[in-house]
């Protein structure tokens, strides 16, 4: 079959059949925003009810802006027979991919400050965490920041507090306050909104969070993104022969992303990713040569991945890096470390040897060498080595990687049935696990 047909054919089979995805449910702002309004919607007790409004994309008038804002949820608290609410929460829930930069948290701000009047309680929710700036910033003007790592697992992150707050108390925004016009009624609606509101989320330290942020994802959510990026980058990658160069994945970093390259002279590390300044690392050792691709790929695979993690450089020390388990040919992932590595490498294999190519011309090679199509037998039979060596070897220089990278691949979609009674594939893998592993 020639070389097209075969590509496509491949294209067709399960290697890139579309994924399912599992239903989630509604979207990430509108669960969360529902979880709010049901919580305080089931304390209201009849005579309560009439003083609790609550709404969903309301709108409030701006004097500055000279036209209404509209907020994702608010509650206002109204006494018996006043002409406008005493306090009003305002509530923000946002989706990002990315850690939440110091703009949003300024404009949240801006626009409470804008239609608010007076005792406004301001609440963000986001999926990623806050850079610093925007952390900085909410803490000092009093807001509410709760992190949810999905639709229903929430922490409350920022919670500030002070000397003249109850203990079950939200803080106002500070530039807001007025308290002379609470009544002890409103006080009371207060108090059992607040502590709704902080009972149903788990209060924890800025540094102390179990998940650091890290997503579990599997191989097949991880084959997704990458294959998303790779038709941003080129979509005849994945329809045509084509391989991804170095240069390619550059040109698509600074242009898609305004990622910049930088030069690392310390030989100890390989790469490196800095998500506050936009850029990735690369030894100058490994500069045009047949690790820079895949280590490239790795960093860029923290850099979609890992964007929301929370866990500072020296707790990621403390952790042990990969251990292999010999029993089962595969890298035990135990703790945050762990999981972080084996997530960004298999990105930059998913990127650098997609499933359909990698598979197209590994068939090509396994015509040239007169061998079957498919798993590789290898054994410790001296012919058996040598076409696995020279089958490495050529798509190595095909797709511009190690051998090592092509090995690891082969591994993980168990293209290997190894025989031998030498060395176990996992065992060939540790043993050039430097050249791999960043």
């Amino acid at each position: 079959m020639p070389f097209w047909k075969t590509l496509k054919a491949i294209i067709n089979t399960q290697y890139l059949k579309k994924l399912n995805t599992v239903e989630i449910g509604d979207k990430f702002e509108l669960k969360s925003l529902g979880i709010i309004k049901k919580m305080i919607e089931e304390e209201q007790l009849g005579h309560l009810t009439e003083h609790i409004r609550i709404f969903q994309k309301k709108e409030y008038f701006s004097s500055l802006r000279k036209k209404n804002i509209k907020f994702d949820l608010t509650i206002e608290v109204w006494p018996p027979g006043a002409n406008r609410y005493v306090l009003l929460y305002i509530i923000e829930c946002k989706d990002f991919d990315k850690r939440v930069p110091v703009n949003k948290i300024e404009d949240f701000h801006s626009k409470i400050l804008q239609v608010a009047g007076v005792n406004v309680k301001g609440i963000f929710i986001s999926n990623s965490p806050l850079q610093e700036g925007g952390f900085n910033l909410a803490e000092s003007t009093g807001m509410m920041v709760i992190e949810g790592e999905s639709c229903e697992d929430y922490k409350i992150i920022l919670h500030r507090k002070s000397r003249q707050t109850e203990p079950h108390a939200i803080p106002l925004i500070t530039d807001t306050i007025d308290r002379s016009i609470i009544d002890e009624g409103s006080k009371h609606i207060e108090r059992l909104i607040d502590k709704k509101i902080l009972s149903s989320f788990q209060i924890i330290s800025r540094d102390n969070r179990i998940s650091f942020g890290i997503d579990k994802l599997s191989k097949e959510d991880i084959e997704k993104i990458s294959k998303d990026e790779l038709d941003k980058i080129d979509p005849k990658i994945l329809t045509n022969a084509h391989t991804l160069s170095t240069k390619k994945l550059i040109e698509y970093l600074k242009n898609e992303y305004k990622v910049s390259i930088c030069d690392i002279n310390d030989a100890s590390i390989l790469g490196s990713c800095d998500y506050n300044n936009n850029t990735i690392g690369l030894n100058t050792l490994i500069r045009n040569t047949n690790r820079e691709l895949f280590i490239l790929a790795h960093e860029f695979g923290h850099y979609t991945l890992h964007q929301r993690l929370s866990i500072g450089q020296t707790l990621y020390n403390s952790f042990n890096d990969f251990e292999l388990n010999f029993k089962t040919g595969k890298h035990d992932l135990n703790n945050p470390r762990q999981w972080i590595e084996w997530q960004a490498n298999y990105f930059a294999a998913s990127l650098t040897l997609p499933k359909a190519q990698f598979l197209a011309h590994l068939w090509k090679c396994q015509d040239q060498l007169n061998k079957s199509r498919g798993t590789i037998f290898l054994d410790d039979q001296y012919q058996n080595i040598k076409d696995f060596n020279e089958i490495t070897k050529r798509l190595a220089y095909l797709f511009n990687v190690s051998k090592t990278s092509i090995i690891y691949r082969l591994k993980e979609m168990e293209l290997i049935n190894n025989q031998s009674s030498l060395k176990s594939i996992g065992q060939v893998i540790e043993d050039y696990k430097d050249e791999l592993f960043i």
